[in-house]
């Protein structure tokens, strides 16, 4: 076997145990939207407006907001020294997350909207394609 085909074995373990961890960690983030009700929530909302685009747009909404919060949270507590009128700490933390949770939904709502976009965009390209061709 000699030494390349080590190092390609030795890629190969490193490759695939990374494959291995990035797996466990979407689970893990899989498993949590499902625990909050996140997923279950848009599809029920998918399902009840006949529209994919609203579950999608919903999913986007709510993931935005979960993750601002904690995102906003953790940057108003380092950046304590802004709001030096709070004196009571955990105020900080409500303060960051509120505004986590503003910037997270803006995100996701811009997501949106850059995706509806891009497949309007696409789909009158495919069209214009069918006529031409």
């Amino acid at each position: 076997m000699g030494i390349p085909g080590l190092i390609m074995l030795l890629v190969m373990v490193v490759l695939v145990g990374a494959g291995i961890g990035i797996g466990l960690f979407a689970c893990a983030i899989a498993a949590g939207l499902a625990m909050l009700g996140v997923v279950s929530s848009s599809v029920a909302l998918g399902f009840l407006t006949k529209r994919p685009a609203t579950a999608v747009r919903a999913l986007l909404l709510q993931c935005g907001i979960l993750a601002g919060i904690p995102a906003g949270a953790v940057t108003a507590w380092v950046g304590r020294s802004v709001l030096e009128h709070v004196d009571e700490s955990w105020m900080i933390a409500v303060y960051g997350g509120i505004g986590g949770a503003f910037a997270g939904a803006m995100l996701a709502l811009l997501l949106d909207f850059i995706f509806r976009r891009t497949h309007a965009w696409v789909e009158q390209r495919v069209k214009q394609k069918a006529l031409v061709g």
